[in-house]
């Protein structure tokens, strides 16, 4: 059962499960909106908010995300020197949620990032010249040189009631597909699951707090039973739990590159054909940042559903299959959550994944009553905005000047990175590279340098295997570098020295094991 909250104004949800005693798993719950809401919320959350709230301590200890939880680090550990600015770390840590005006009002919304605020230049006279600029992040220059700090909130902000309707409830079934509560398909799940007798089934009722709602989403990603481990199995060692990385990844089909690509170098160990790092520029650098501002409903759809993480992608089958007209608020709901974009201005501008970013409608300011300020929309139809109502333009928050055009990303450039199998990115340092290679115990004559190209196929690759692997680069990769193989053939170890010998034959026996 769940643990007590720790402060009387923790909101609590019960949540009543049917339990097979037999087997001692949760057969399926039975939910309402509050409950469905979190679920869907999940498809919402952007990669970096996910690594960042499964990497704390909940009911259960903190988890990682396949390599995803290694780059979030990475990013934590960089200076800010290598980023275009202070806020860049910022952006990357604590990404925003493109539809927190969805999440904000959840009874048990458990996205801790801040809300988007609207700030101007703390300078009034510079926001009066008609020239005046808006930031969604504090301290940023204003073109003027002055920090943009003085917080407005718009007039006509509107937060949603959720996901699914007031009314509507549901079944979630232990790998979190979601389905209408009908009689029906409770019976059909019963056949199912080979229940054919009611004296084995156990009515229980669950309290859950924002805190079970974390340990959910941690067995989600690691689990194939999430419900049955977080409803009966709350002490269980996590070391316990076999990572589906481990047995299973399919590339699976990704559409072909017709757009931009990137060049990068590869150091491939030539006895197992695994990548051990990679050597580029910081396009690369930022194509990987990226990933930690992606929603995880928009990797889903990128994937066409299939991203190696089974409850998660049956979570978002069940999604798409629910009436727009009977269960969710509206069918443009719907249509977000099956592809939602990420927050204004995290995406990058030479971006080669197939998501873009919301768009912000233009505000428009006016402080013709003193220091009155006010900030707000107008509809399409009001052609004339008046005088004193000056459109405002967004500070680009990747700009040190102040510029409300789109920067290119978040590192700084020219740079060059060292980025590893599990997607540590590090600025480029050739005494690092060597000491990495220690560590690794790699010989010299077991690496292969390799120049390859990333275009969309490849980005997916990675971005698929990031999610379940530490492998992401051998594993998005291996189309490439299969090749690689037998890439020490028996001319080579004729001709060459007794090293090459070396690396043959234990070539041969890492093949035999």
């Amino acid at each position: 059962m769940a643990a007590t909250p720790s402060s009387s104004d923790e909101q609590i949800h019960p949540l009543k499960v049917l339990v097979d005693k037999q087997t001692n798993k949760v057969l399926f719950a039975e939910a309402d909106k509050d409950f469905v809401d979190v679920l869907l919320s999940f498809l919402t959350l952007p990669l970096g908010t996910i690594a960042r709230l499964v990497a704390k301590e909940s009911n259960i200890e903190a988890v990682r995300v396949g390599s995803l939880s290694s780059l979030y680090e990475s990013v934590a550990h960089l200076e800010e020197e290598h980023l275009c600015t202070p806020t860049c770390k910022e952006m990357l840590l604590q990404p925003r949620n493109s539809m927190e005006a969805y999440c904000q009002q959840l009874r048990l919304n458990i996205d801790d990032t801040d809300p988007t605020k609207f700030f101007l230049c703390e300078n009034l006279e510079c926001n009066r010249k008609c020239k005046g600029l808006v930031s969604l992040f504090r301290n940023q220059r204003c073109s003027c040189g002055k920090l943009m700090n003085t917080v407005l909130t718009p007039k006509n902000i509107i937060l949603e009631k959720g996901f699914v309707k007031e009314t509507a409830t549901f079944i979630v079934s232990d790998d979190l597909y979601i389905t209408p509560n009908v009689f029906g398909a409770s019976v059909n799940l019963f056949q199912k699951l080979g229940i054919e007798y009611m004296e084995t089934v156990e009515e229980q009722i669950v309290d859950i707090t924002k805190k079970e709602v974390v340990d959910l989403l941690k067995f989600s990603l690691i689990s194939e039973t999430p419900m049955t481990d977080f409803v009966l199995k709350k002490e269980l060692c996590l070391d316990n739990f076999i990572p589906i990385n481990q047995y299973q990844f399919k590339t699976g089909e990704v559409p072909s590159d017709e757009g931009r690509k990137m060049v990068v170098k590869v150091q491939l160990r030539k006895s197992d054909g695994k990548i051990v790092f990679a050597e580029a520029n910081e396009d690369f650098a930022n194509f990987l940042y990226s990933f930690l501002t992606f929603p995880l409903g928009g990797v889903l759809h990128m994937l066409k559903g299939s991203s190696s993480l089974s409850c998660i992608d049956k979570l978002y089958k069940s999604m798409t299959e629910l009436s727009s007209d009977r269960y969710l608020n509206s069918q443009e709901l719907k249509e977000k959550l099956a592809n939602p974009l990420c927050a204004p201005q995290f995406n990058l501008s030479n971006q080669i994944l197939p998501i873009g970013a919301k768009e912000l409608p233009t505000y428009y300011f006016n402080s013709s009553k003193g220091h009155n300020l006010s900030l707000f929309t107008l509809p399409k139809s009001v052609s004339n905005y008046g005088e004193r109502n000056a459109p405002l333009n967004i500070v680009d928050p990747r700009s040190p000047a102040g510029k409300s055009s789109d920067s290119q990303g978040f590192a700084k450039e020219p740079s060059m990175y060292m980025v590893t199998d599990d997607l540590v990115v590090t600025p480029m340092s050739s005494i690092s590279a060597v000491s990495y290679l220690n560590r690794l115990r790699v010989p010299l004559f077991d690496l292969e340098e390799r120049v390859i190209t990333i275009g969309v196929k490849e980005g997916l690759g990675i971005l698929k295997a990031s999610l379940t692997s530490t492998s992401a680069l051998t594993n998005g990769l291996k189309h490439l570098t299969k090749e690689s193989d037998f890439c020490i053939t028996l001319g080579d170890a004729f001709k060459g020295p007794s090293h090459i010998w070396d690396g043959f034959l234990g070539y041969l026996y890492s093949k035999r094991k």
